[in-house]
């Protein structure tokens, strides 16, 4: 005589094939990826943003900087200037090419803010691309592993989450080029 299967025991074995069922895991799976998506969208708008606010404050530098240049020409066609020596005497001169010194720093600094967070952009549009071809391979394939994209999107997501949290550039970076070599680009024409 056979014995009765307990209710309880019917229940587990079912629970057990719906946890192990490979549609609801690939579902998840994908809905996680879609997650991941979405994340990196959203910083993607963020650090386009930075890359705007980048271009837009370097492009009011570079202004600047041409307006300080001719100043410092008519300065020196006004004065007679033509050495050095002669322009650090000016303090017209001498301030201008301070500015200038500290402006083209600046400049630098935001190239470097620029190129990185193209570089960024273009590394997040890469992780959707893969994460798209992923979640296409996940339809196909049952239980496929997914843990090792998930930990690069992660990394990626945080490294640059905290970079778009932090100004454009600061200022204690900065790299000053000399100011006598500041002055001697003008005996090559560029002030």
């Amino acid at each position: 005589m056979k014995k009765p299967i307990p209710a309880i025991w019917i229940v587990s074995i079912l629970m057990l094939l719906i946890i192990a069922d490979p549609a609801s895991a690939n579902k998840s799976k994908t809905q996680d990826l879609e997650q991941k998506i979405y994340e990196i969208s959203s910083l993607r708008a963020k650090i386009i943003d930075k890359i705007d606010q980048a271009v837009e404050m370097q492009a009011r530098l570079e202004r600047q900087l041409t307006e300080l240049q001719e100043e410092i020409r008519s300065e020196k066609i006004r004065a007679g200037i033509y050495s050095y020596q002669e322009a650090m005497q000016n303090l017209r001169i001498r301030y201008n090419l301070s500015l200038i010194q500290v402006l083209q720093a600046y400049v630098e600094k935001l190239d470097e803010r620029i190129a990185y967070f193209q570089n960024g952009n273009e590394h997040l549009k890469f992780l959707v691309h893969q994460i798209k071809d992923d979640m296409a391979i996940i339809n196909v394939l049952k239980n496929m592993e997914i843990e090792h994209l998930n930990d690069r999107v992660n990394r990626v997501l945080d490294e640059f989450i905290f970079e778009t949290k932090k100004p454009v550039f600061d200022v204690i970076d900065i790299r000053k080029m000399p100011i006598q070599q500041i002055w001697e680009q003008n005996s090559n024409g560029l002030l």
